[in-house]
């Protein structure tokens, strides 16, 4: 655990450890990544035992749970952590807070609201949850202590408007959108490991994401089963799937029994894989789907992970993830106009590379690991001298 009586000049509070597998982690891990190298002091706040720490960067670990989800579940315990986060903050005496998911916004912002911190931190908070999606008691709740925050960031334009329509009355002083980024991991593109089909005719679809309702699975099989019917024996079919409890781990092996039956040999599934076998998954298709219900997205990372692998990629209106695509033609509707398009992919090797390229450029110009990096620095060095010029 860091030095709690040590002058900080950024905290970043997140809900799970950052050693685990998520889309807060990694975003979280690319801004620290980033700012290991600079003359910043630099301290993190999340829940989990130590692992492997980036150097020049002061962890506090205040619970032996890896997710605050967990630590909820324990009221003594959920208040110890709160203790703790505001014992920390007011040691530390930081310049910018920085919450990256919305349970340590909440503890922020409740600290700040009712006097137990001092307020003279730039409060900023990156929200990842799309403003469509929370039901309207989460969503009071968020207006009630979003009068606490100075910068509100999302990751897409979309979510920024939804959740900047919603605030219009709040006195929020600043609105950024900082967009997602794949990561290092996916930073390099190693041409021996994309794989090329024999048969040009041949099409690996890829399906990837938590097991959930939102993410719409039972889409994803009416895809895979048109497309079987339409092009047999030309189709094969990945899966790559994270499971967050054993009732998850238990359809999904239900869901690849089906698409096992259906596709025998044509049909691979994993649960829970490592980053480093999501980077090979990507590199062994050619087009990835993503299903999500309506209005449920508020980026799509796996779009960027899939792109930065030259896939081409496909996305239901889900919200964000409409923004991250190249453009509006890798929307889809209905399962036979998506067919439809892979279908004619299929049939022209030229436009399947064309379109592969156009995912390739496109995640490089928009998503790079620089452009987030850079994005950060530059909302922490504003702030930062903005506050030292006083």
């Amino acid at each position: 655990m860091g030095n709690e009586n040590e002058k900080i000049d950024i905290i970043i509070l997140s809900d799970n450890n950052h050693n685990t597998v998520g889309g807060e982690q990694e975003s979280t891990k690319i801004i620290l990544q980033g700012l290991s190298d600079s003359d910043y002091k630099t301290a993190v706040i999340h829940p989990g035992l130590p692992g492997k720490n980036l150097e020049n960067i002061k962890y506090f670990d205040l619970t032996p749970e890896t997710r605050i989800k967990h630590v909820i579940k324990k009221p003594w315990s959920m208040i110890k952590y709160i203790l703790d986060t505001k014992k920390i903050i007011k040691n530390t005496n930081p310049k910018v807070i920085h919450t990256q998911a919305q349970v340590s916004f909440f503890i922020v912002a409740f600290l700040k609201r009712f006097y137990m911190i001092p307020k003279r931190f730039t409060f900023i908070h990156t929200e990842r949850g799309l403003y469509l999606k929370y039901n309207l008691f989460f969503k009071r709740i968020f207006m009630f202590f979003m009068t606490q925050l100075d910068v509100l960031v999302t990751t897409t334009e979309y979510n920024m408007n939804c959740w900047e329509s919603a605030l219009n009355k709040k006195k929020i002083k600043s609105f950024q959108v900082i967009p997602n980024t794949a990561g290092l991991e996916f930073e390099n593109f190693q041409e021996n490991l994309k794989k090329r089909n024999d048969n040009e005719q041949k099409v690996i679809i890829g399906f990837a994401g938590r097991y959930c309702d939102w993410k719409n699975w039972p889409l994803a099989i009416e895809i895979i089963d048109s497309l079987n019917k339409k092009v047999g024996d030309r189709l094969e079919v990945r899966m790559a799937i994270g499971c967050l409890d054993e009732e998850s781990k238990i359809e999904t092996n239900k869901m690849f029994r089906y698409l096992e039956k259906m596709l025998d040999k044509r049909f691979e599934g994993q649960i829970n894989i490592s980053l480093s076998e999501m980077n090979l998954f990507y590199y062994d298709i050619d087009v990835f789907i993503l299903t999500s219900k309506k209005n449920t997205e508020s980026f799509g990372r796996t779009l960027i992970e899939a792109m930065s692998r030259k896939n081409v990629v496909f996305t239901t209106p889900a919200g964000g993830s409409e923004e991250v695509v190249p453009s509006q033609k890798y929307v889809f509707y209905s399962v036979n106009e998506l067919v439809e398009k892979i279908t004619k992919l299929m049939s022209d090797s030229d436009l399947l590379e064309k379109s592969r390229d156009e995912s390739f450029q496109h995640v490089k110009r928009q998503y790079s690991l620089k452009k987030n990096v850079d994005l950060h620095e530059s909302l922490y060095k504003r702030i930062i001298d903005a506050g030292d010029s006083r």
